[in-house]
């Protein structure tokens, strides 16, 4: 069967499918002349596309089970969604979280209060987001996107190891990507359901307008920033010159705010979801308090935008499409640019080509990208902070270069698109494997009971000490960490006191007034710490610690000598003292 023959059996197939429920490719030939390279694997994808999806799938898998990770992240904001899923699950009518968005706690808590806090099976329920989230991005841009750029670009994501580590890790990006693919889903139907029924009632389509209001409101209760999903609803609209749907995006959505607000207000009382955290957002720096002299200013926000825009575009999206080492730091800001011109590229052509679908996942990414730069101080440098964009990131450009090539018939243009699709994909399997053969054997030791194996020295030893202190320590005690959150997974359940900056500190020797850290202990009913050696550099032993807690104490016992007294150590005295982690008791 030669590839003309090929091209109109695809067509053939699709005009047999209803447009509401399988739109029409966006592929056709532009002529009677031979298919580019593009649109002859486009039609390949398409007469091939249950067994493509279930490689792609089954791909997924593959690489969850490849890079899982049965431990909790030194990044500590994954074992506060632990902690205060506990919370929640101990104690649901009085806590409500409100450090970031609350949803992931909530469903954290409903899962513990079945099971207790059993790690590995929390971090399974990731693994199914990330799954589900694969699927639904799949029947999202199916046939809105052509198969020859989505199904490269969903193959990549599915055997990338950044998606992969937070599969099974206990973060929002997994259960995020889920909810907003299923926004898309039905956000698509929408627009199916718009264009076929202009002139029918409200009542022909409003249970799609209720799903896409409870999932812009759903998307806002697990991401703070996504409360811009609202507006950039309402933007497209207007754009569109749909002020009806305009205001129906606005009250589907408050349909589902309102009633939660009352619950809420009811239930926890005066609790902001946002209050927390823009306090600290507001901040130059988000670990000083707040006052005149650390409140951020209207250039301090567009420096960071400009700032971020540099380190995610380009350090951090080539990391994580694993083109550049992990521990590189350099920000490269062509690469930036290039980025965003081409993204911008395939926006223009979304809109010219009238591809609503593709034109609105644009600009929702835009406000997501764009706010998360706005608002978020540089030094809380994250790859998931970005990576969550990545794949509609990846799916605008490729289609405005694809079209390109299409318009002017350039064969030459095809292939390079193809070459760099492969390339992409290729650099993170690469990466992935890598990874594999490093975990595989960490995995197989966690997995036979040796929790800790995976962990350097320093954190092997604090996470130990946190364990000792939950099975030696009566219920009464009251123990301070740097990372309690952690301390709290690690000790079953224990409730530790978090300290996170040092206390009252003296800016002429940046360590703490001992009579206002006595007070502190006192006031907090404080009755013993961890002083641990946590690195700096997780990869250099180089005696560069976290020292926040040292410089607490020091003043404190040079002041008031015998109120601290060491009860234990982690290794033992008659071992060899590797980045050791000793716990104090005070004696106030």
């Amino acid at each position: 069967m030669n590839s003309e023959s090929i091209s109109l059996l695809a067509v053939k197939k699709q005009t047999n499918i209803p447009p509401a429920s399988k739109p029409v490719s966006k592929t056709k030939p532009l002529s009677n002349s031979k298919p580019l390279l593009l649109d002859r694997l486009d039609n390949w994808f398409n007469l091939h596309e249950k067994p493509v999806r279930n490689s792609l799938l089954a791909a997924c898998l593959l690489f969850s089970f490849f890079l899982f990770n049965t431990r909790i992240s030194e990044g500590n904001d994954d074992s506060l969604y632990i902690e205060s899923g506990y919370n929640y699950a101990s104690n649901f009518l009085h806590y409500y979280y409100t450090a970031n968005a609350p949803f992931y706690p909530m469903f954290l808590g409903l899962i513990i209060s079945i099971i207790g806090i059993k790690l590995f099976w929390l971090k399974i329920t990731s693994v199914l987001f990330n799954f589900l989230a694969l699927l639904f991005f799949y029947k999202s841009f199916r046939n809105r996107l052509p198969s020859a750029l989505l199904f490269p670009v969903l193959f990549t994501i599915a055997v990338n190891s950044y998606f992969q580590y937070f599969a099974s890790q206990t973060y929002t990006e997994a259960i995020f990507l889920f909810v907003e693919s299923l926004f898309f889903f039905y956000f698509f139907k929408l627009l199916d359901s718009l264009k076929e029924s202009e002139s029918v009632p409200l009542k022909s389509n409003y249970k799609i307008w209720l799903a896409v209001g409870f999932l812009s409101f759903f998307l806002t209760m697990t991401r703070n920033v996504a409360a811009v999903v609202l507006l950039a609803m309402i933007f497209y609209f207007l754009l569109q010159k749909k002020f009806k749907y305009a205001l129906f995006s606005l009250s589907a959505y408050l349909l589902f705010k309102i009633p939660f607000e009352i619950i809420k207000s009811l239930i926890w009382k005066n609790v902001s979801q946002y209050g927390s955290q823009s306090n600290i957002l507001l901040r130059i720096d988000p670990y000083k308090g707040d006052g005149p002299e650390n409140t951020e200013h209207a250039m301090g926000f567009v420096n960071r935008f400009f700032d971020n825009s540099s380190m995610y575009l380009s350090r951090r999206f080539l990391q994580i499409l694993g083109f550049m080492s992990e521990k590189t730091l350099e920000n490269i800001g062509p690469v930036a640019v290039l980025v965003i011109l081409l993204f911008a590229f395939g926006l223009i052509y979304t809109y010219r080509l009238k591809n609503n679908y593709l034109f609105y996942a644009s600009i929702h990414t835009l406000f997501l990208a764009g706010t998360t730069f706005i608002v978020l101080q540089q030094r809380w440098d994250q790859p998931r902070f970005v990576m969550i964009h990545i794949p509609i990131i990846l799916m605008i450009i490729f289609y405005g270069l694809y079209q390109i090539t299409r318009i002017r018939k350039s064969g030459f243009g095809q292939n390079l698109i193809l070459c760099l699709m492969i390339l992409i994909f290729s650099s993170s399997l690469l990466s992935s494997l890598g990874k594999t053969a490093d975990n595989l054997p960490i995995l197989s030791k966690n997995l036979r009971g040796d929790k800790f194996y995976g962990y350097t020295p320093d954190w092997r030893n604090f996470l130990q000490m946190s364990e000792w202190c939950a099975g030696n320590l009566p219920d009464s005690a009251l123990v301070a960490s740097r990372k309690a959150p952690m301390s709290f997974v690690y000790g079953k359940g224990k409730k530790f006191f978090p300290i996170y900056t040092v206390i009252a500190v003296d800016t002429a020797t940046g360590y703490s007034n001992p009579d206002t850290v006595l007070s502190y202990f006192r006031r907090n009913k404080i009755t013993h710490v961890i002083l641990a050696n946590l690195r700096r550099d997780p990869a250099k032993a180089d005696g560069n610690i976290v020292n926040t807690i040292h410089r607490i104490l020091i003043p404190f016992d040079k002041k008031f000598p015998g109120k601290l007294e060491l009860i234990h150590q982690i290794p033992p005295p008659e071992e060899s003292q590797i980045e050791p982690c000793f716990l104090y008791k005070i004696n106030l």
